[in-house]
């Protein structure tokens, strides 16, 4: 069985070079694109990653955060979660699956109950784990899920429907969730097998030349967990993509393909 893949942007933001690559001095800004992914096999429908938050408040803190590095890094063409659905051509009660591969809220911003009544949530053990045991100091736990998405997620557990990763968890056969660290503990990637290949979607490189150049992100919290995912996904993988590159929108396009289910 193989997948599709879809990117649909839904932010940008402008970091330093400083920021995305790991021992380098470099001042020039570039832009941190965010998605949410379409990936189906023409019966199970998923998402990677569900957006900034629905809430202005709860956007507006995440920028205030980032301009303690810049002034100039705010999120801009923003593109929330209802938005991204109707440009995939997805219904929110169609979804089957979520995969977090950041539990941060630029990631985890559209998990609400009344976007994705029915999908299964996966979202990686050690980050969750972070925010509640071990506080960080980057970033600050407020921004470890929104609060609607905290009471959703006790939802999800009660109801059996919210997987914890600590390791790789088989999603469907040709789609693996795997917690990778680095970034942050709360950092995953994605192996899905496409009709090419075996394709790697990591959160813990941001763009192609962390990849190329095997450079951890800048602001990892563990720059040699980084390094390391980033060098077993090269090895693993046929292809492997940075989740946060800029060329991902035009590399995986939204096709006709991914028209709206019927209603039942």
């Amino acid at each position: 069985m193989t997948f599709s893949l879809s990117a649909a942007p839904v932010g940008r933001l402008p970091i330093p070079g400083w920021e995305a690559f790991f021992g380098r001095n470099e001042q020039e800004f570039h832009d941190l694109w965010f998605y949410v992914w379409l990936v189906t096999d023409g019966d199970r429908t998923g998402l990677i990653d569900t957006g900034l938050p629905i809430g202005a408040a709860d956007r507006a803190a995440l920028d205030t955060a980032n301009q303690a590095l810049d002034p100039r890094c705010v999120f801009q063409d923003v593109r929330l979660l209802p938005e991204a659905l109707d440009a995939l051509g997805v219904r929110g009660e169609d979804v089957d699956f979520v995969l977090l591969t950041q539990t941060i809220t630029y990631h985890t911003g559209g998990l609400l109950a009344d976007l994705l009544p029915r999908a299964t949530v996966y979202a990686a053990y050690a980050g969750v784990r972070e925010m509640l045991c071990a506080p960080p100091g980057h970033p600050p736990t407020e921004f470890y899920f929104t609060g609607p998405s905290w009471s959703y997620l006790r939802d999800l557990a009660v109801g059996g429907r919210l997987v914890l990763a600590d390791g790789p968890v088989e999603v469907a056969p040709g789609l693996t969730f795997e917690p990778t660290g680095g970034h942050h503990p709360g950092s995953a990637g994605v192996r899905v097998r496409c009709a090419d290949g075996l394709l790697g979607l990591l959160e813990t490189a941001f763009f192609a030349r962390n990849i190329d150049e095997e450079i951890p992100v800048g602001i990892a919290e563990d720059a040699a967990a980084c390094r390391r995912a980033i060098k077993h996904y090269r090895r693993v993988c046929d292809e492997v993509v940075a989740l946060h590159d800029p060329g991902n929108a035009a590399r995986f396009p939204i096709t006709p393909r991914h028209a709206r289910r019927p209603a039942s």
